[in-house]
């Protein structure tokens, strides 16, 4: 697999033209953090919260060069080089960002892959990817990964080495205890070693392979640099924080940039919403990042026990639309700056809402695209309130290329027309010159009418009855598509109801649902996103059953003598 991650590169004439314009350079993060451990070697770099431990770790910037310069070497000791990939299955600890800087030093391919993967998912990235190597702690969350990777290792023969975090003897693993903490071994620096180029690719992301095949998305340095980040003196007791792990683009490119910023970033090993309350009060986090999921549980916890989150100046939500209900929670409960933030995992160049726009705007908008990125919206049909288009984005922080996961099949690279990328989302004008998600296209419900998904389970999140709740397509006896809603709720409901009070907001009628499905809980990804093509096949299954017992339960006609 080295070879297909060599071969992709971005066409010249891009790299030179976001050169000239300021978006890409010469240099990698690598020598972002060589820069900042030789000017401001003690300031804090990164802050994370072990949970398990109670203790909060800082590291600074001198620490975290040494660390990273030690693990690269320890990696190469290993017969790591230059395009070999190393994956990691970590929570968000220092040690995680420690191994994406140091692989950028060894030059290998860093691929990261959630907590939530269960065995099925990992031993696919592996066998995609060729990692050589794969980093996962003994033992996290009642999950013995250490032993589960032993468990697939007979069935991936281009991984040699099992590096766990932890007590690595008891599945006779490799220890990097010494080179995380930054001692070299005996022969001691310097190694020779071929870092990762900027235009290299350095990482292998995963979609969240909510509504089709999982993708393994090929980014380099620039692209992930993306928007060039100013170094300044940080503000007054600034810390910003983000919820998610360092396994997904948002949380990866935060681990990244603080190699850069003199402002730490804080992480956390716990999803935990008292947990995270609790730092905000007793850290002054003044910026926080995370998703409408985790958002709900803060706002559920604050009322059930507030804080004091008085420091916090700004929340940004990203991963997902924000229904207005939870908009307003959260402006009440916990910050009234709330921003909307839209990315994707090929995509790091956001297109968000900004403080001055009206204080709702965050639940009718993802805002407008940040610098250097460009739009492009193709006519998709029409939705109950007018005109839908099909996002296509390019920009310096647009990927370099997609392949499927399993199929090994290249799906998109920055080759092809001309470098734009189809998001798959569908959108609509905002009315003040940004965009409003209308849905997925490959969530689309409706034949020639398409309902306006977000918005219909927007709507159905303010029936007083409902916690949750996701709109699915399902065929209806006349043969038409319509939508089937799978709620969350403490009662159970009556279809007629939640038409009903879909039908009193002002959808036509053809939006309406045509089933509706209770469930305990739904399938997610570590984001939060729903798994509609699982949830779907569950329920599938549900209703073939129920026919199948309904059938079984009919009295046979006796056979005529």
């Amino acid at each position: 697999m080295r070879t297909a991650w060599e071969s992709i590169v971005p066409p010249a004439g891009l790299a030179r033209g976001y050169r000239e314009q300021g978006w890409w350079r010469d240099t990698t993060f690598s020598d972002d953090l060589r820069a900042s451990a030789a000017e401001s070697p003690d300031a804090t770099a990164l802050l994370t919260w072990r949970h398990r431990e109670s203790r909060l770790v800082p590291l600074s910037f001198r620490e975290f060069d040494a660390r990273a310069d030690a693990v690269a070497g320890a990696l190469w000791d290993l017969g790591v080089r230059r395009g070999d990939v190393v994956a990691y299955q970590l929570p968000a600890w220092w040690e995680t960002a420690v191994l994406m800087v140091a692989c950028l030093r060894a030059g290998a391919v860093i691929a990261p892959m959630g907590m939530l993967f269960g065995p099925y998912e990992t031993e696919r990235v592996l066998a995609a990817t060729g990692a050589v190597a794969c980093v996962v702690p003994h033992e996290w969350d009642g999950v013995e990964h250490a032993q589960r990777l032993l468990e697939q290792s007979p069935r991936l023969p281009d991984l040699r080495h099992r590096i766990v975090i932890g007590d690595a003897a008891a599945t006779n693993a490799v220890s990097l205890d010494h080179a995380f903490h930054g001692r070299h071994p005996a022969g001691g620096r310097p190694y020779d070693l071929a870092p990762v180029a900027a235009d290299d690719v350095c990482a292998l992301l995963m979609t969240s392979g909510t509504t089709s095949e999982t993708q393994l998305v090929a980014h380099s340095a620039n692209t992930l640099y993306g928007v060039p980040l100013r170094r300044a003196e940080p503000a007054p007791a600034q810390l910003p924080a983000i919820t998610a792990g360092m396994s997904f683009i948002a949380g990866f490119l935060k681990a990244l940039r603080t190699t850069s910023r003199l402002t730490p970033m804080l992480f956390s090993d716990s999803r935990d919403p008292g947990s995270w309350l609790d730092l905000i009060e007793r850290t002054r986090v003044t910026e926080l990042w995370t998703s409408p999921l985790i958002l709900r549980t803060l706002s559920e916890e604050q009322r059930r026990r507030a804080r004091d989150v008085s420091s916090l100046r700004s929340i940004h939500s990203f991963g997902a639309p924000l229904p207005q209900v939870l908009l307003s929670e959260v402006r009440e409960g916990l910050c009234p700056v709330v921003l909307n933030v839209w990315g994707m995992t090929e995509c790091a160049n956001a297109i968000f809402t900004v403080p001055d726009d009206p204080p709702e705007q965050a639940s009718r908008s993802f805002g407008r695209m940040g610098l250097g990125g460009e739009v492009r919206l193709e006519p998709a049909g029409r939705a109950h309130h007018g005109d839908v288009f099909r996002l296509h984005v390019r920009g310096p922080a647009v990927c370099l290329a997609t392949v499927g996961r399993d199929s090994g099949q290249l799906r998109w690279s920055s080759f092809q027309d001309e470098g734009w990328l189809d998001t798959g989302d569908l959108v609509e004008p905002d009315g003040a010159g940004g965009l409003r998600f209308v849905g997925r296209v490959a969530e689309r419900i409706g034949d020639i009418w398409r309902i306006p998904v977000a918005d219909i389970e927007d709507v159905l999140l303010t029936h007083p009855d409902i916690d949750d709740v996701v709109l699915v397509p399902w065929p209806h006896a006349d043969g038409r598509e319509t939508a089937c809603a799978v709620v969350i709720s403490q009662t159970r409901l009556e279809l007629q109801d939640v038409r009903d009070h879909v039908a009193g907001i002002g959808f036509h009628s053809s939006c309406l649902p045509t089933r509706i499905e209770h469930v305990t809980e739904f399938p997610r990804t570590e984001l939060g996103k729903v798994r509609r093509k699982v949830l779907l096949d569950k329920l599938r299954e549900r209703a073939n059953g129920v026919a199948a017992a309904e059938a079984a339960a009919q009295p046979t006609t006796p056979a005529t003598p």
